[in-house]
């Protein structure tokens, strides 16, 4: 499948395994800060759901790889006949109507699928992303803090005795990875909680925040950058009331994924007692900075932050275009 520009400057073409690392290079040239591994693209190609509608396109020029377009339900969203468009062009490749061309085949297949309209996002940084998606006839919806705190100047005594009242309170904290030989439900159990908690997080544009399990082990258990003894429980009678996950995207930083508590049980200090003890980890593993992303409307976890150092910096801008009858076939 070709499709060449008027310029013939790229062509496009479908997306292969055998550009996996041409990938992640270029999309760790757009992202330093986020980089991913090989080890990490490749796995979740393998685990990607075979019944999960997606299309990607590969751009070719120069005898190289030099962007790449997707189109997808995405697997963490409850949202019926939304579809997620992104693409990831070379730096040096931009400004050559290769978004158009990927946009509009895209575009294509979504309305093929039946999706009434797509969805994408940028860094408020981004100014030549945010002049592509005004002009395609996206509008922003939403806004997500990208946080980061600095591990090497954090001082845990500003919090001293957090963690003993949580314990004092009855509760348990504990980890994954000691859980496991303990309840054979462990895995099931903590996505339940994640399930439960992930439905009070306030994703404007009426998104929902949900997976199935076979997805949540995907993401969360089995992807390479994922440690079972970097995911923290609080539990008291044997129920999981709360639990935050750190995964380790390069030497130096952690990432926080997720932190949840139960609504009964909120107001008691268990996410900064759970948020502390994962800071201790990110430290002892060597790591001098922790990211985390949050909602705009998400005060309660946005102020938790600011108490233990986050700055934030550009936030990542949610985007959206309905898809017309006629698009849609």
């Amino acid at each position: 499948m070709t499709d060449r520009s008027a310029a013939a400057s790229f062509h496009l073409r479908e997306f292969r395994w055998e550009d996996l690392p041409a990938f992640v290079r270029i999309r760790n040239r757009c992202f330093p800060d986020m980089p991913q591994t090989l080890e990490s693209a490749e796995h979740f190609e393998h685990a990607y759901p075979p019944d999960n509608p997606r299309c990607r396109y590969a751009v070719d020029a120069a005898g190289a790889l030099v962007g790449v377009g997707v189109c997808d339900v995405p697997i963490w969203l409850d949202a019926p006949g939304v579809y997620r468009f992104h693409t990831i062009v070379d730096p040096a490749w931009r400004e050559r109507g290769i978004g158009r061309s990927l946009l509009a085949r895209l575009e294509q297949y979504a309305g093929a699928q039946g999706a009434a309209r797509l969805i994408s996002d940028c860094r408020e940084n981004m100014s030549g992303a945010i002049r592509f998606l005004e002009r395609s006839g996206f509008q922003q919806f939403g806004l997500r803090f990208e946080s980061v705190a600095d591990l090497t100047s954090f001082d845990e005594s500003r919090f001293a005795g957090a963690i003993d009242r949580v314990a004092e309170a009855g509760y348990e904290l504990t980890t994954l990875a000691a859980e496991r030989p303990l309840n054979p439900n462990a895995d099931r159990d903590l996505y339940d909680l994640d399930e439960l908690v992930s439905q009070d997080i306030p994703w404007p544009g009426g998104l929902k925040a949900s997976m199935t399990y076979d997805n949540f082990r995907r993401v969360t258990f089995d992807n390479p950058q994922a440690d079972p003894a970097a995911i923290f429980i609080a539990k008291r009678d044997g129920v999981y009331a709360g639990y935050t996950s750190v995964s380790f995207r390069a030497p130096h930083l952690g990432h926080t994924g997720m932190t949840g508590v139960r609504r009964e049980h909120r107001g008691r200090g268990l996410a900064l007692a759970l948020k502390l003890l994962s800071f201790r980890l990110m430290k002892q593993r060597g790591c001098s900075e922790t990211m985390t992303h949050n909602d705009s409307a998400n005060q309660a976890i946005l102020a938790l932050n600011r108490q233990l150092g986050y700055q934030q910096r550009p936030g990542i801008l949610l985007w959206s275009k309905p898809l017309t009858p006629q698009a849609r076939g």
